[in-house]
């Protein structure tokens, strides 16, 4: 036998020292808060309704793909997110004319779905709620030199559309944001053949106070949002500053102010990208609150938009998934991002995480979601099932809803047909109640660890010593609830070479051809008196010295495709003398676990 210093030891060592960095209590706030307002510090940006109508022809022809955009409200609300992102978009079928609003596209989600989970909604107004295929519509008409007035065509539609929105939606709308990116826009530099990147800083003015004045009219507990400014630094300056500068200064917010006493908007917004960490992002804010208040101007600040992408690992049928070094970094901006904008920064009322799924381009995946959706790429499938989260996501919802984390305990139910731990502070229930019972139940698995939670479609509950998967379509049968292959997540890249097959297998000896290894022993006994091949799956090594990284002993261990077997000497002949080793806890402390 050999006595391995596994790579196990060195991820879990590694993985607790990350999550002590990236899960770790924030020091006391040094700036003033109203401690009620901190669940509405969380946003996230969502996918915008308008892209799923007819995504499901099946299940919703001709009509918004329900399941989808529920599944992934859900998660995002359960993620502890209080407000979501989305953009309004128009019809592209008018050959003439700024197109038209498909009102059946947004209705449910911001009428139904929205208030169901007590999500309030942000919306963008951005170009893209005039369409363009008439020409004169496309975006780069909005810097026309403008009337006397300081308006032109593409504005003054422009405005007539958001009066059709706010018209139709009025507080359904908890805030309108105008314009994605004025300061630095892609669309205009595209469009203009890279000659203009930036809306005339006038005519953005002149539109803010239409757009503040007509949104206030139809629905005046509906926010208004301005800025939406690019981080745009260059070597001639901050560019984005400068261009805020030229909004404060511009003859229509000029006036505005002298009439009403305040600026036309409730808050601006910030999207801080393109720098190395939070520092910055608190750097950024911190530079664009002194413009602010170079003109009085005190609203607050929002991020409706901030985030770092992270390709997530890659799948592993043990449902644990080791972080990659770039899940690993986001997850630690995303909690110094909050924490510190939380803390440090009064000034910022709401920050928006970009964003909540990664999307499919040209190139292959857009990386900057908190979950990769089951069967999505350029074409989103028929669900928004999160597989995997990713670590960032864990760390989202223990800042923003900790109570909501399935290891979270809960308090004892009323039910009766729900067995509750005390030890632990979980339950167990229906299918996994049975299984636990039947199979050995606290000597062989432990104590739940976690609530039952979905992960990649599918149910799963963490015990001390394996995880329960859930299988509906052999319910029923003994398939029904089966052990996650824990052990070869445990085995982590650690590969023995097989053994030769024996010519003659000795008395209390098995051969296992498919992986080429020998079960012998006390470990073949409790492999073929406790569920065999259906419940631990077939052996992935050989019998070898390890040791155990619960209490820091050496044990004779084996592995198989759903457990570690552990032999414990100074339990020999009894029934403890062979025990499964403690997976479920071990995969608990690393941030691989929730995927």
């Amino acid at each position: 036998m050999q006595v391995i210093g596994r790579s196990l030891r060195v991820v879990l060592a590694c993985s607790l020292t990350l999550i002590s960095l990236v899960l770790a209590p924030s020091p006391p706030s040094q700036a003033a808060r109203d401690p009620a307002s901190y669940g509405e510090f969380f946003g996230i940006v969502g996918r915008d309704p308008w892209y799923e109508f007819n995504t499901d022809p099946e299940r919703y022809p001709v009509r918004t793909n329900r399941a989808f955009l529920e599944t992934m409200m859900a998660e995002m609300a359960r993620m502890g997110a209080r407000w979501v992102r989305i953009e309004f978009h128009a019809e592209y079928d008018q050959p003439s004319g700024p197109g038209w609003i498909d009102w059946e596209k947004h209705d449910w989600y911001l009428l139904e779905l929205a208030p169901r989970y007590a999500m309030k909604v942000l919306a963008v107004l951005g170009s893209g709620i005039l369409a363009d295929l008439d020409a004169s519509y496309a975006f780069s008409h909005i810097n026309v030199p403008p009337d006397r007035d300081g308006r032109n065509r593409y504005t003054r539609a422009f405005v007539e559309r958001t009066a059709d929105i706010a018209g139709r939606y009025g507080p359904a709308l908890a805030a309108i944001e105008l314009l994605n990116e004025p300061n630095a826009n892609e669309l205009l530099w595209e469009e203009t053949n890279q000659q203009v990147h930036a809306v005339r800083p006038d005519i953005y003015g002149r539109l803010a106070v239409d757009v503040y004045e007509t949104v206030k009219r139809q629905s005046p507990s509906t926010r208004v949002v301005a800025g939406s400014i690019l981080f745009d630094r260059q070597e001639d300056g901050d560019r984005h500053l400068a261009w805020l500068r030229a909004v404060y200064e511009s003859p229509a917010v000029q006036d505005f102010r002298a009439r009403t006493g305040r600026y036309p908007w409730d808050a601006l917004s910030l999207h801080p990208y393109f720098l190395p960490n939070a520092a910055s992002v608190l750097a950024t804010v911190r530079e664009l609150r002194a413009v602010q208040l170079e003109y009085g101007d005190t609203s607050p600040i929002w991020l409706t938009e901030v985030g770092m992408p992270a390709e997530p690992a890659a799948w592993s049928p043990a449902g644990v998934l080791d972080p990659t070094p770039a899940e690993l970094a986001q997850a630690a901006f995303l909690r110094q991002v909050y924490t510190l904008l939380w803390e440090q920064a009064p000034e910022v009322e709401r920050v928006f995480w970009f964003k909540f799924e990664d999307f499919g381009t040209s190139h292959g995946y857009a990386n900057w979601g908190l979950v990769r959706l089951l069967d999505s790429s350029m074409v989103y499938g028929r669900e928004a099932i999160p597989w995997p989260r990713k670590p960032a996501f864990l760390v989202y919802q223990s800042l923003a809803r900790p109570d909501a984390l399935p290891t979270s305990r809960v308090a004892p139910p009323d039910d009766p047909n729900v067995r509750y731990f005390p030890e632990t502070g979980h339950t167990l229930s229906g299918p996994f109640r049975r299984y636990w019972e039947a199979n050995g139940g606290l000597a062989a698995f432990g104590y739940p660890l976690t609530e039952p939670f979905w992960s990649g479609g599918r149910l799963v509950q963490f015990f001390e010593r394996a995880c329960f998967e859930y299988w509906p379509e052999f319910r029923g049968t003994p398939n029904e609830v089966q052990l996650a292959h824990l052990g070869r997540w445990a085995l982590g890249n650690h590969s023995f070479a097989a053994q030769p097959p024996p010519e003659k297998p000795a008395p209390g000896e098995r051969y296992f051809p498919e992986t080429g290894f020998v079960v012998r022993g006390a470990f073949l006994r409790y492999w073929e008196q406790n569920g065999g091949l259906a419940r631990f799956g077939l052996p992935i090594s050989p019998e070898f010295r390890e040791v155990n990284p619960s209490d820091g002993k050496e044990y004779t261990v084996q592995y198989f495709e759903r457990a570690r077997f552990e032999f414990h000497p100074e339990a020999v002949g009894t029934r403890y003398e062979v025990q499964l080793g403690l997976l479920g806890a071990q995969a608990l402390q690393t941030l691989g676990w929730y995927r």
